[in-house]
């Protein structure tokens, strides 16, 4: 136990809790959590352990030595700066945020006041409560940068709650997140647009995702088993120029935006049939240019 530094949490929400639940469970010392609102907070301390402190923002940092900051990302920076001001935080502790975008260094006044180590941890997972956080938590992936000196700590700490820590740069971070975007919510978007468009051609919602869904599975098993390269297949890959282009026209003349959606996604389809040699140069070329002129208005 003396090897873990005890850790507050700054911010109740569910990353927060969740992360504090595991810690607690597997033996780190978790000490206190602060929070704006006081019942939140409280319910929060009490789902963690029955001897965490719940208090201020300001006071659970005073409290830890590992302090993790878990409010949005817009309210990080501004949260850190008034805990600072205040000489929150002890000095050579370690202050973490767990935002996928900002990198370590909106954590400057904890170093600059404090003295303080700082460092972000980002576990790649949605999570819609507690509950399913601490459930999904263990075997997620999850990106660190900062401070060298305090990195090994933070690593230490994702181990130990099962979370496998990969280190990555600071200034790569905000290309890691955008990175995850497209694996995440372009991927709710994109399953929205396939919905939208079956909708279109008079398939209600609910049959269209029934349909739809084995087959989102499917090609995410592919993508797994050979990679994303060889799992492309359909109409760019057989560089079937004629599908393509009553794809595009159709769409152009029931709902443009969903015709924008497809050139784009086409074009960068284009490029992976290009690595996987399903099509030649030439082949790509034209389908480049039925993308950019198919449906478009003279």
């Amino acid at each position: 136990m003396n090897d873990f530094p005890a850790l507050s949490i700054v911010g109740p929400g569910r990353v927060g809790t969740a992360i504090g639940v595991l810690a607690a469970e597997a033996a780190w010392p978790v000490i206190a959590i602060g929070g704006r609102d006081r019942d939140k907070t409280s319910q929060a301390a009490r789902r963690i352990g029955e001897r965490v402190r719940a208090c201020s923002m300001v006071e659970a940092a005073r409290y830890g030595h590992l302090v993790l900051i878990t409010v949005s990302d817009d309210a990080i920076e501004p949260v850190c700066n008034n805990i600072a001001r205040q000489n929150g935080f002890n000095s050579n502790s370690i202050v973490v945020h767990c935002s996928g975008a900002l990198s370590s260094d909106i954590l400057s006044s904890a170093r600059d006041s404090c003295r303080c180590l700082v460092a972000s941890m980002h576990p790649l997972q949605t999570f819609a409560t507690v509950d399913s956080a601490c459930a999904k938590l263990k075997g997620t992936y999850c990106f660190c940068e900062g401070d060298k000196e305090g990195l090994p700590v933070i690593e230490g700490l994702a181990k130990r709650i099962g979370i496998i820590p990969v280190h990555i740069h600071s200034s790569s971070k905000v290309l890691y997140h955008a990175a995850a975007v497209f694996a995440c919510n372009y991927l709710v978007t994109l399953m929205d647009a396939a919905i939208e468009t079956a909708n279109l051609a008079k398939i209600d919602h609910l049959t269209a995702w029934s349909a739809f869904a084995p087959l989102v599975v499917s090609t995410i098993e592919n993508i797994s088993e050979i990679g994303p390269d060889r799992a492309l297949t359909g109409p760019i890959s057989r560089g079937d120029i004629r599908t393509i282009a009553q794809h595009i026209e159709k769409l152009e003349s029931v709902e443009p935006s969903l015709a924008s959606m497809y050139r784009a996604m086409a074009r960068h389809a284009v490029d992976i049939a290009l690595r996987n040699s399903s099509i030649t140069e030439e082949k790509a070329e034209e389908i480049k240019r039925v993308l950019k002129f198919c449906g478009k208005q003279e």
